[in-house]
């Protein structure tokens, strides 16, 4: 079979597999977080510190090998303070911990790398990431 006729699997599990990752580290953290409703737009969990907080929208991109897609609107006026926690899972038969990269838009944008024949997404490369992996903190500062 050659690599024309293949056909691509579903990022479905992926992205779902990192969702359901962030939402654990946030629980155990002592996070009260929630999933949003399937195909809410501009956000995949809402958590909050505290129940006086308001909670704060978080977007999850999921990848298994580098580089992520994105949308370049998360990059603009609107989305620059949004959060946006990294996955990397690896290949499903990897023994190596899932490593996460948390981040406001604002301090990755210009990492943003949009091809000139693509109109209206990008990709993020890991380097650009390495130093928000673990940040947790970062979801609330």
């Amino acid at each position: 079979m050659d690599t024309a006729s293949k056909k691509r699997k579903s990022g479905i599990p992926t992205g779902n597999a990192g969702e359901y990752f962030v939402m654990g580290e946030l629980l155990r953290r002592g996070y009260d977080a929630q999933l949003a409703d399937r195909n809410t737009k501009g956000y995949d969990i809402l958590a909050r510190r505290s129940p006086d907080e308001h909670f704060r929208e978080i977007q999850i991109k999921t990848v298994r090998t580098d580089p992520w897609y994105i949308s370049m609107s998360q990059f603009t006026n609107g989305g620059l303070e949004h959060i946006t926690v990294y996955v990397l899972l690896g290949s499903e038969s990897c023994f190596h911990a899932v490593r996460s990269f948390i981040t406001k838009n604002c301090d990755v944008a210009a990492h943003a790398a949009k091809p000139q024949n693509w109109r209206d997404h990008g990709f993020m490369r890991l380097k650009a990431l390495t130093p928000f992996e673990e940040k947790w903190d970062a979801l609330f500062s």
